[in-house]
């Protein structure tokens, strides 16, 4: 006899969590630079998944929808692996999103059609019990090879000091990899809970990361540089300041859209210069700084000048400084000294262009 009292016991916090997250995507056009069909597709996975472990129970009651629930089952196991697909496809950047990701997938998939007429991925036997066969797992050894590299892209593209909010992504996707384990092994639906768990702190996640970033050229904001600045303090090993040079002209000559392609693509430049070692800043108008951790000065005038090659190459200029952060002193002292150092690359600039230099104190 079928208990929906159960059913909405078993499936409430998985169904609320859906309900919370579709409204907030709902409301939202973009997540970062993550397009939300991606969280849509984790979220959609998940509502189906609930739906299909409702229905799977109710077939099972009954030997003569076998076939009803066989094909439930295959939906089942198809769908967990793609909504790891999702969370997959969210965190990793544009450039490396491929239809290879989704090769396992087809495999998984190919693996538990079988199930129609042979008992290699699981069948049900006289007893219309389930019973899973040598290929049976594929589904979670997929879902597990997801998760790590889920896990491997978070620990790359988050580094920016706040250890404890990467630590509480890597929590969350271990913790679906242990719902699947328990799923696996035991059987249960918290695995559906636990995808839905970690889409909404991810998704809180980029939220609040987005705050830290500059809309126009994706680098860092003045408010992440002071942030960063206190919670990186003993990290950082030296700083460099960036000014574009003739951005006043620039607006003036050709319109401030001009003047946006210009800082665009010096932040690409900077971002392209950037690694986990490197952060970039937007910290005024066409004001730029960048964090160096752990590197030491060959390799920080290295990245100084490849900045500047790189703005050069795109048709603009900009004037550069840095500075070595020495133990005993502060940030604020090796900004300073960046500053001035830039300073008088910009007069430089001025000097050999035949320009009178723009005089305004810096932000």
């Amino acid at each position: 006899m079928l208990d929906f009292g159960s059913f909405i016991n078993v499936h409430f916090t998985t169904l609320f969590l859906i309900l919370l997250c579709g409204i907030k995507l709902h409301a939202q056009k973009k997540a970062r630079d993550v397009e939300l069909r991606f969280f849509w597709l984790t979220l959609i996975c998940c509502f189906l998944l609930t739906m299909e472990d409702i229905l799977e129970t109710i077939t099972a009651l009954d030997p003569a929808l076998r076939f009803w629930r066989t094909l439930l089952s295959v939906i089942g196991y198809v769908l967990r692996p793609m909504a790891a697909v999702g969370l997959l496809l969210v965190v990793c950047p544009t450039e490396r999103r491929s239809w290879k990701i989704w090769i396992l997938f087809l495999v998984n998939l190919a693996v538990n059609l079988t199930a129609f007429f042979s008992p290699i991925a699981f069948s049900f036997d006289a007893d219309y019990d389930f019973v899973r066969g040598p290929l049976g797992y594929a589904v979670f050894v997929i879902g597990l090879i997801y998760m790590i590299q889920i896990l491997a892209l978070v620990w790359q593209r988050f580094y920016e000091g706040k250890k404890a909010e990467r630590w509480i992504l890597i929590i969350c996707v271990i913790g679906c990899m242990a719902a699947s384990a328990v799923d696996a092994f035991f059987g249960g639906c918290h695995l559906n809970e636990a995808m839905m768990i970690a889409s909404m702190f991810l998704f809180v996640f980029l939220r609040s990361h987005d705050n830290y970033l500059d809309p126009l050229t994706s680098l860092r904001n003045r408010f992440a540089f002071y942030d960063d600045g206190e919670h990186l303090s003993r990290d950082i090993s030296a700083v460099a300041s960036l000014d574009m040079n003739g951005l006043k002209k620039l607006n003036d000559t050709q319109g401030h859209a001009a003047g946006d392609r210009a800082l665009t693509e010096i932040g690409r430049c900077i971002n392209e210069a950037c690694d986990h070692n490197t952060i970039g800043y937007r910290v005024g108008g066409d004001e730029f700084v960048v964090l160096f951790l752990h590197r030491d000065e060959e390799a920080v005038e290295k990245t100084v000048k490849a900045i500047k090659d790189g703005v050069a190459g795109a048709g603009y200029s900009i004037s550069t400084g840095y500075a070595m952060k020495e133990k005993d002193s502060s940030l604020e002292d090796a900004l300073q000294a960046s500053d001035q150092n830039m300073y008088r690359d910009k007069a430089d600039y001025y000097q050999q262009t035949g320009r009178d230099r723009r005089s305004r104190p810096r932000a």
